[in-house]
């Protein structure tokens, strides 16, 4: 998924500082707290009900890496071959692409991949303005929207 005929250069964000998911994370879990005190049921039930979410929820937020772990991501590279090297808290190098579901905004990203393998699965992760250097985040946002613009121009084509 690179640019035909360009000489783009490796990106590496490091994104071992990125505070923006773990509170994201931590707000889920108030939520699910919140949640189940506005539920109109005994108050039993309601901690029960508290307890299995909060579980559920933390533990899908710890398997994605938002809330730390070993497959918490602390660098990702965009190679120039147009081809994406995550590396986690155990530092494994996992390839992987770019999914379609990524979105970009002015201060902010969502990066989506797929890994392949043995256990191909899904990884995300949001990048706000405070999370990463501004300037990575400038070359990150410019470099995905002249991607995206490159693939609507062959798909037009």
């Amino acid at each position: 998924m690179s640019l035909p005929d360009s000489a783009i250069p490796t990106l590496t964000l490091d994104v071992r500082s990125r505070r923006s998911e773990r509170r994201l994370g931590a707000l889920a879990l108030l939520g699910v707290a919140a949640a189940a005190m506005l539920l109109p049921i005994p108050p039993l039930s309601a901690a029960l009900f508290c307890v299995s979410a909060a579980a559920v929820v933390g533990s899908g937020l710890w398997w994605q890496g938002w809330l730390g772990g070993a497959d918490r991501l602390t660098a990702v590279s965009w190679l120039s071959d147009g081809s994406w090297l995550l590396a986690t808290a155990t530092r494994t190098n996992i390839p992987a692409t770019l999914s379609a579901d990524s979105r970009i905004g002015s201060r902010w990203v969502w990066l989506r991949w797929h890994t392949p393998g043995s256990r191909p699965r899904s990884r995300s992760m949001l990048i706000l303005k405070g999370d990463v250097l501004p300037a990575e985040l400038r070359r990150l946002n410019a470099r995905l929207r002249l991607e995206s613009v490159s693939l609507c121009a062959l798909a037009g084509a």
